[in-house]
């Protein structure tokens, strides 16, 4: 075990929680705080939990302290109700996680979920605010940025999405679709946007780097991160 700590913030959505059984499943970190809303209800003697309330973050900065940083925090607009708490969610509460990261002594690494497609001149709303948050987080020139941009992201939720539902079922059969010479996945399982996340962050490469879904795909299976300039180029 080496000693060093996580912390994830957003441990209960589809990535997150396949991120806490990915770390669980090794013994990389000797403590792995959560941070979120409610507890994930998963026992191993090395979790540590903080119930906050997101909008008063900072409040709980002397509890939250770590080596590496997993934000998986975002929510959708049908359930945010409006931009404003969209925007709230996915932008706000992201980047004041990263100054509190920023300032952490312990802090090495910074792990985003953001989304593929991300940009911040996109005319949909949804992409735009990630663009934004992914130039925000570089503003910050954090020592470390991984950003994860996964596409329709595959695997359990406890709420029923009937368009996710039924691309679902096309992508089991249909898992990439091709643009011009290019292979596109568009499918990526959240089990393999978390092991990515946690095979990277442990890679010890600094800096500021984007990951898309076919790099992701690649370095679950692989189970390590090597720097891939074909699958850069492809993804």
């Amino acid at each position: 075990m080496s000693g060093k700590t996580a912390v994830i913030v957003g441990a209960t959505g589809l990535v997150g929680r396949e991120l806490l059984n990915v770390l669980l499943e090794h013994d990389y970190y000797s403590k792995v705080l959560l941070v979120g809303r409610r507890s994930p209800e998963v026992k191993d003697n090395r979790i540590e939990e903080v119930v906050v309330d997101f909008n008063r973050l900072s409040d709980y900065k002397s509890q939250i302290s770590a080596n590496d940083y997993y934000c998986c925090i975002g929510t959708t607009m049908g359930k945010a109700k409006n931009k404003e708490t969209f925007f709230k969610v996915d932008f706000s509460f992201p980047m004041e996680l990263a100054k509190m990261a920023k300032e952490d002594p312990q802090f090495e690494v910074f792990n985003v979920v953001t989304s593929y497609g991300a940009n911040p001149e996109s005319g949909l709303f949804y992409n735009a605010v990630k663009g934004q948050l992914e130039d925000a987080l570089r503003d910050l020139n954090l020592k470390t940025l991984h950003i994860y941009q996964p596409s329709l992201l595959l695997g359990y939720r406890p709420h029923f999405r009937l368009w996710e539902e039924l691309a679902k079922i096309v992508s089991s059969v249909f898992s990439f679709f091709i643009i011009g010479s290019r292979l596109r996945f568009w499918a990526i399982k959240g089990r393999e946007v978390a092991e990515a996340m946690f095979y990277v962050s442990k890679s010890g490469e600094s800096g500021v780097h984007v990951h898309k879904p076919l790099e992701m795909k690649k370095t679950s299976r692989r189970k390590e991160y090597k720097v891939d300039t074909t699958i850069a180029a492809s993804a």
